[in-house]
């Protein structure tokens, strides 16, 4: 038996399939305007059709490719823009939910509270091993998703749900992390502990948090798409 035959394997299997589409869409091994063939993929990584057409319906998703009416489809890639133009609904996304914590007595602390549990485990772990770009990235957005999911406000989360993924592959593909561990927890900790405190000042370190990542990232985007065109 095929080991992706297993119900399981094959979601894992497609997982890494968009993983992959989405990082070289990112990147802009896939050019704005061009098409993505399924049977050319299919072929180039030794796999049947199916997975790839699931991949290109999560993608399209999130808004990387276009389904055209006549069944295929087409990049619609990235630039600097695009990245600005994410960061950017992001932090107004993340402001709104703060906003609604500081004025709002039904929320819910324990998926902040959780998280930041995650991030001591990993704080321990980092004395002895380093902890890598994936999963400072996976930690990051674990983070900014808890700010959402302390609201019982639905259509705020898939919002930003929509935008996940792409966050934490941007996040990786520019090695997004502070020059320590420690430094990089104890941004979330001063923000988690405002925003458990209710403190307003929560918004201000809010903005500065998000606006620090998207300056660095987009320079480091800059980099790469400079270098890709040489």
């Amino acid at each position: 038996m095929n080991k992706y035959d297993e119900p399981l394997a094959r979601a894992l299997h497609t997982k890494e399939i968009v993983k992959q589409l989405r990082t070289d869409i990112i990147l802009g091994k896939y050019r704005p305007g061009s098409r993505m063939i399924e049977a050319t993929i299919a072929k180039q990584m030794g796999i049947s059709r199916a997975p790839i057409r699931t991949s290109l319906q999560m993608l399209a998703q999130e808004g990387l490719v276009l389904n055209l009416s006549n069944g295929g489809t087409e990049v619609v890639g990235f630039s600097v823009k695009h990245f600005v133009d994410l960061f950017d609904l992001r932090l107004m996304l993340e402001k709104k939910a703060l906003e609604l914590i500081l004025i709002s007595n039904s929320f819910n602390y324990r998926p902040i509270f959780d998280i930041m549990e995650t991030f001591e485990a990993y704080r321990k772990k980092s004395l002895t091993t380093e902890i890598t770009s994936s999963e400072t990235s996976f930690l990051d957005v674990q983070f900014h998703r808890s700010l959402i999911n302390m609201l019982e406000n639905n259509p705020l989360l898939v919002a930003w749900n929509t935008m996940a993924n792409v966050f934490q592959a941007i996040l990786e593909i520019t090695n997004m992390t502070s020059s320590s561990f420690e430094e990089f927890y104890n941004d979330h900790r001063r923000l988690a502990d405002l925003v458990i405190q209710k403190n307003p000042s929560c918004v201000d370190e809010l903005i500065a948090h998000i606006s620090k990542s998207k300056d660095i990232i987009v320079y480091r985007m800059e980099k790469i798409y400079s270098n890709a065109e040489e």
